[in-house]
């Protein structure tokens, strides 16, 4: 992993822990420390760096910290860089917590590639039971042996493909995939799955999506309903929004382990309470967001239309979860399998 240096300015104007900071509470910050993210506000999805800010900033109910006694100096919308270098910041200490997609974790534990395979998870239930379980714990454990701390995961659902409508209107069958390019993240698991779908994959930056969608590079995409909206793809001329929900999205905060351990144990306990207790508090938010987004889409010109009967897609990607557990035997089999039994007892 190679260091990302970001500037100097940046870095001053979060790091003032032995000045005074005017906190507009009376109370002298005894911990300051910096959270970034890469989102816009409109997303929602940074909600979660707004909450975890918010409640840190408030006295804790026990009493044992005072309002204002924790600040948290926050850098939203890529300012300090994109996932990838923010999760390489938190690794080498230089922003001591970010907000990033589970995804971009993936680069250092392949385990979190798990996540991301097609029809892991069989429903909304199913996909939370699982972040805010044990075996959710599981994955945030592992990162100490990467010199970070997993705080919390905070689910978005479902993934929804989105495209300009062939000639007979929006898909139903994976058949009817046949043709479209279908923009998707750099990832092999995701590509081999929209190939398998029917579609012809197609790898495009997220910066460069709606432009490709506009031009016709690409006929499609996949993502969460708000972010559909909140980007304004249906400008392109897409005009289907196809609920498949063949992956899901999570979000997770992560920390620097060596900050986090140097930390008073009741900054510590502090932090770990609020990042378990703004869970349902995003869900709330989050889940609004996207009925939301879904209700717009008429109005906008867009069609939804669920599919009804999975199956056929799901024994179209059944390879790519056997191929990616082949060509990665380190990540446990036992994590995979417990994913997949949970399943049934959400149900």
């Amino acid at each position: 992993m190679r260091r990302r240096v970001i500037t100097a300015a940046l870095l001053c104007a979060a790091c003032g822990t032995d000045a005074p900071v005017e906190t507009g509470t009376g109370t002298e910050p005894g911990l300051v420390f910096r959270l970034a993210n890469e989102l816009t506000p409109d997303s929602k999805i940074g909600d979660v760096s707004f909450l975890f800010k918010e409640r840190l900033e408030q006295a804790s109910p026990d009493g044992s910290i005072r309002a204002g006694e924790i600040e948290v100096v926050l850098y939203d919308q890529g300012m300090v860089g994109t996932e990838r270098q923010l999760l390489e910041n938190a690794y080498f200490g230089v922003m001591e917590v970010v907000q990033i997609n589970s995804s971009v974790v993936s680069t250092i534990d392949h385990a979190f590639n798990l996540f991301d395979l097609p029809y892991i998870f069989v429903s909304q239930a199913h996909h939370r039971e699982i972040l805010q379980g044990e075996v959710g714990q599981v994955f945030l454990d592992r990162l100490q042996d990467f010199r970070l701390r997993g705080l919390g995961f905070y689910g978005l659902g479902f993934r929804a493909l989105f495209y300009k409508a062939p000639a007979d209107g929006c898909i139903e069958r994976p058949e009817d995939l046949r043709g479209l390019k279908l923009r998707v993240i750099e990832s092999p698991i995701m590509i081999n799955s929209i190939n398998a779908m029917g579609a012809s994959a197609t790898p495009v930056p997220f910066s460069e999506q709606f432009q490709a969608l506009k031009t016709g590079v690409i006929d499609g995409a996949d993502n969460a309903a708000r972010v559909f909206i909140s980007h304004r793809f249906y400008e392109t001329g897409t005009n289907c929004f196809t609920q498949t929900e063949h992956f899901t999205n999570q979000h997770v905060l992560v920390a620097n382990n060596d900050w986090f351990q140097s930390l008073e144990p009741k900054y510590q306990r502090r932090i770990l309470d609020v990042s378990r207790q703004i869970i349902p508090e995003f869900r709330a938010v989050w889940d609004a967001a996207t009925q939301e987004a879904l209700d717009q889409m008429e109005g906008v010109g867009v069609t939804v239309n669920a599919i009804e009967n999975k199956q056929p897609f799901m024994d179209r990607t059944e390879n790519v979860s056997t191929q990616f557990l082949r060509d990665y035997p380190s990540v446990p089999r036992e994590l995979y399998d417990r994913i997949r039994a949970a399943s049934g007892e959400v149900q």
